[in-house]
């Protein structure tokens, strides 16, 4: 199974980097592959968005849709986000603001 999954996160560290405390607003965007092979960054996106003064989040959830993304790992998000996500099909995980990049990517992968 192919997963592709976006964090918010503070830098463009990649799986070195940290997720960040906000979603929507967060200053970047990490994307992530994986699969059973292992996997990669895709790629780091500047979130554009993050400055507005609201619908950042179905801003957000809608870039990274169409980016191919089926997983959503962040601290909160709202609820309109959380609903969103659910209806495009989007898994949604709790995950603590702070905690690496790559430690996320590995628990997800071993919940699946």
């Amino acid at each position: 199974m192919k997963l592709v999954i976006a964090t918010p996160t503070r830098g463009r560290n990649g799986l070195e980097d940290v997720i960040d405390e906000v979603f929507a607003r967060a200053p970047y965007l990490t994307i992530i592959e994986a699969s059973e092979e292992g996997y990669r960054v895709r790629e780091v996106i500047e979130n554009e968005f993050k400055g507005l003064s609201h619908g950042v989040g179905p801003i957000i959830v809608k870039l990274l849709k169409d980016r191919g993304v089926n997983v959503v790992a962040a601290p909160e998000v709202g609820c309109g986000v959380e609903q969103l996500v659910q209806e495009l099909g989007i898994k949604y995980y709790k995950v603590e603001p702070g905690t690496k990049v790559r430690d996320v990517v590995e628990k997800i992968i071993k919940q699946i």
